[in-house]
């Protein structure tokens, strides 16, 4: 196989050199814990979906969490004609997830979702998943921005937020966690249908998500240690991310591309396996 990297580090076959980024999913992972709503809205290739992916991982292994962690990518546009389709397939999306993740929950999910008829019906399935189970149920939705401008979408925000707000007598998620590149925070949802300028945020209940994506010198050193070490190339790995660091300002695509472009053109040419500052 060749070679292949991605904005997680430098990858070789099956080989991964990752990035330290364990206080960043520490950050992330208090949040969901305290059982904050909250959005990771960076632009692409960022690592929002490899974020997810981590702190579900780390959610699932603390025992004491359920974690559906589902995409609105390629649901396509029927996905939001009307509440009866969105609502059952929504839930159908988490049945699935759940096959992965908690049993308990799958069969369940998949008996009830086509007798759901609209939002309210999702509403109360969720208090009823929710109850079910003896674990906190955290929700992840990745590409949430996909239908960002569709007014059920929207709702749907709308009926989460409602459910947060009365969280204390309703049973809900714990924490949802939403990651797109636009900012769904800035989405308006009319109050009233026949009153035109009377607007309110369906996520006006989002937490401030002030984590920093980007890759700092300190976590793109070990990445550069086990690659050198396990390919024995020669670097200063310590000015190197330095390097690293101040041409893409930490930015995790470019500093992976910067990477991938030393081992497949500069490496190549070299008499001396060595990255240096000079190349």
């Amino acid at each position: 196989m060749g070679k292949i990297f991605n904005i997680t580090g430098i990858c070789r076959s099956a080989k991964h050199y990752m990035a330290n980024v364990s206080s960043k999913l520490a950050q992330t992972f208090s949040m969901v814990e305290i059982g904050e709503y909250f959005i990771i809205n960076r632009p692409r290739q960022y690592g929002k979906t490899t974020t997810l992916y981590n702190l579900s991982n780390m959610l699932q292994e603390k025992g004491d969490y359920i974690v559906l962690n589902i995409s609105f990518e390629g649901v396509g546009d029927s996905f939001f004609n009307d509440e009866k389709e969105f609502s059952q397939r929504f839930i159908t999306l988490l049945a699935e997830y759940a096959d992965y993740r908690a049993i308990e929950l799958a069969d369940w999910l998949k008996e009830i979702a086509l007798q759901i008829q609209d939002l309210q019906g999702l509403s109360k399935v969720i208090t009823q998943m929710v109850d079910r189970v003896d674990k906190k149920i955290v929700l992840m939705i990745d590409e949430v921005d996909k239908s960002s401008n569709n007014q059920l979408f929207i709702s749907f925000l709308a009926m989460l937020r409602n459910k947060y707000l009365a969280r204390d007598e309703v049973k809900t998620f714990h924490s949802v966690v939403l990651a797109s590149v636009h900012d769904v925070k800035s989405l308006k949802l009319k109050i009233r249908l026949d009153e035109e300028g009377k607007f309110n945020s369906p996520w006006n209940i989002a937490a401030e998500f002030t984590v920093d994506m980007n890759l700092q010198v300190s976590e793109i050193k070990p990445m550069l240690d086990e690659y050198a070490a396990d390919k024995g190339v020669k670097m200063d790995t310590q000015v190197m991310s330095e390097q690293l660091f101040y041409y893409t300002s930490g930015y995790p695509f470019l500093v992976s591309k910067l990477c991938k472009m030393f081992d497949e053109t500069v490496l190549p040419t070299k008499a001396e396996k060595e990255w240096t500052a000079h190349d």
